[in-house]
């Protein structure tokens, strides 16, 4: 009885580790997986192949696959929604949900863990202390995409921006290795800054 109940649950875990569409959690799914495989070892009389399960199948695999995809799939993007005009916000509000399933459909295209960090930094900080893939700046003025030319990601991302906008933004997109016109962006801060007061 005990022992159906774990070959229910490895077909379960199975299903759910294949259905799902974010990397780091089909892991946690085949880490619990192999955990239970290594308990069924157990109950069957092959404890020596439920260590090794429990080993290298549940922690160390585990461990590696987790490793991989911080170093490689994360794609984090610094996303600083700038507005002070009460006037603009719903229309920004409902741009900035467009925005999120942009990155999110592209994200699930390119198999990527997607990482949105809301934050209320300048561009000019978030180049010189941040990890990021992209830096995005919203305001009612216009959009500002900003990643490193070598980032093949971003290229990408600024071809699946393009075709699945349904609106126009006004976006600029801007390389590393590009002349950067920090005075663009930070004026706008400042401009609206000023507005507001």
């Amino acid at each position: 009885m005990i022992l159906d109940l774990f070959y229910i649950s490895l077909i379960v875990f199975a299903i759910i580790a294949i259905q799902s569409t974010v990397l780091r959690n089909a892991v946690i799914y085949l880490s619990v997986f192999s955990l239970i495989c290594s308990i069924v070892y157990l109950l069957l009389g092959a404890p020596d192949v439920a260590i090794a399960e429990a080993t290298i199948g549940c922690t160390l695999s585990t461990i590696l696959y987790l490793v991989a995809l911080k170093k490689y799939r994360i794609f984090t993007v610094y996303y600083n929604f700038h507005v002070n005009d009460e006037a603009h916000f719903d229309a920004m509000q409902d741009e900035k949900e467009e925005i999120h399933t942009i990155f999110g459909h592209f994200s699930n295209a390119q198999e990527l863990q997607l990482d949105i960090i809301n934050t209320s930094a300048s561009f000019t900080k978030l180049k010189q202390s941040a990890s990021y893939d992209v830096i995005l700046f919203h305001s009612s003025k216009g959009l500002w995409l900003h990643g490193l030319r070598n980032s093949y990601q971003y290229n990408e991302l600024l071809n699946y921006f393009e075709k699945e906008c349904s609106r126009d933004y006004h976006a600029k997109f801007i390389h590393e290795e590009l002349e950067w016109a920090d005075e663009d962006v930070d004026g706008v801060e400042e401009e609206e800054t000023d507005n507001a007061t």
